[in-house]
Parts: C-alpha cells; sequence; structure tokens
C-alpha cells in the first residue's frame, strides 16, 4: 500500500513504553511494550520539544555502518503520550521526553513501513 492512511491504528501506542530499537543493515525497529513495533526502512525523523531534528535517517544508498552515530536512542524508555497523522505522508508519535518521532512513506515502489503485530505494511 502506498500513502499513510487515515485511519492508521496508532492509539495503541499511547501510554506505552519504547523499550528497544534494533538497528538493521536496511532497517531500524522501535520496539514497544506489549509486542507493539514498528519497523521502518524509510525516512523518519526525530525531532526535540523545539521542532530541532536530533536523528534520522541517512541517505537510501548509504549503509548504516558508515554512520558515525545514532543519537535515536534519547527516547528509549520514553512513554508515546500522543500520535498525529499527516496523510498519505507521514505520522508522528509524541513521547513524554518531548521528543517526537515523525515516519514517512515517500516511496511508491518500496514499503517504508511496517506496524506489528497488526501486520500493517506501507
Amino acid at each position: 500500500m502506498y500513502g499513510v492512511p487515515s485511519n492508521l491504528p496508532l492509539q495503541q501506542f499511547v501510554g506505552v513504553q519504547l523499550s528497544q530499537i534494533a538497528l538493521g543493515l536496511c532497517q531500524i525497529q522501535f520496539r514497544f511494550e506489549g509486542s507493539r513495533s514498528i519497523y521502518v526502512t524509510g525516512k523518519w525523523q526525530l525531532h526535540d520539544s523545539s521542532g530541532a531534528i536530533v536523528d534520522e535517517s541517512i541517505d537510501e544508498d548509504a549503509l548504516p555502518s558508515t554512520r558515525q552515530q545514532y543519537r535515536v536512542h534519547v527516547v528509549l524508555g520514553s512513554d508515546v503520550t500522543s500520535f498525529r497523522i499527516d496523510a498519505p505522508d507521514s505520522f508522528s508519535l509524541t513521547f513524554s521526553s518531548g521528543h517526537s518521532l515523525t515516519i514517512y512513506d515517500d516511496s511508491p515502489a518500496y514499503e517504508s513501513f511496517e506496524i506489528h503485530p497488526d501486520g500493517i505494511y506501507i
């Protein structure tokens, strides 16, 4: 499916702690309590409470091993307090730390993210 739907079921993440971030060759996984997770293979950005970018995905042609560092870890242990859907382009999760994670659907040819356990592929 291409495009973030306006009815994407994100309410399930509100009040839930981000307990793990896993890095893969072509994917970053945000794992939450209660076996909920979001796997991202497309573009993502993490903003602080002022809106400044704290961390973001790298160019699709670059390998994660070429990065000097990640800073996305600052949201580990934080609860999701709210969400926003900007269909059809993106959605954002806001954390108790004040940070917000925006995940984009920026490719009509490839999946940009997955939501589990729902089995939603966008």
